[in-house]
């Protein structure tokens, strides 16, 4: 059980990557636009195919993002996941009133959080094997995908 103040991005990319192997089941991520999150490395990609790939009947991926261009135009390989893993994987941008809200938060299993206070700095807090630490935040995360929001779609559409 440990929790941690972060304060540089090296540490935050380092608390990232931490999270990711620590979610066997679930994970849940809201950001403005995934960018610090760096999903796209070969690692993370690989931990959550990992994620959507297992046996866990209560496996999921949810991610909330504000901004969705980023991950449309910059996140092939998190598509691609979208499209071989849906249902257990959705992508939601945030409805506009929600535009306001400045943090991240990356959830794994309940237990594990990487929470970024705000969303142009590093400073966060990271929890271990914390589930009632992490309880509030997996509340807020709860609270913020009950507010609806749009699904992104893995094809585009048109003519």
């Amino acid at each position: 059980m440990t929790t941690r103040l972060i304060t540089t991005w090296t540490d935050y990319d380092s608390a990232v990557q931490e999270i990711l192997a620590l979610s066997p089941s679930t994970l849940l991520i809201f950001d403005e636009d995934l960018s610090p999150l760096k999903l796209e490395r070969p690692e993370r990609i690989a931990a959550l195919a990992r994620l959507l790939a297992s046996k866990e009947s209560t496996r999921r991926l949810t991610i909330i993002v504000q901004k969705p261009d980023f991950v449309r135009q910059h996140s092939p390989q998190l598509m691609a996941l979208l499209t071989v893993h849906a249902p257990l994987l959705t992508i939601i941008q945030a409805p506009p009133h929600l535009d306001n809200l400045k943090d991240s938060l990356l959830i794994a299993d309940g237990k594990h959080a990487l929470v970024r206070f705000h969303q142009g700095q590093a400073r966060s807090r990271v929890f271990i094997d914390e589930g009632e630490e992490c309880a509030p935040y997996q509340r807020r995360f709860e609270e913020i995908l009950g507010e609806g929001g749009e699904p992104l779609s893995a094809t585009t559409l048109g003519l």
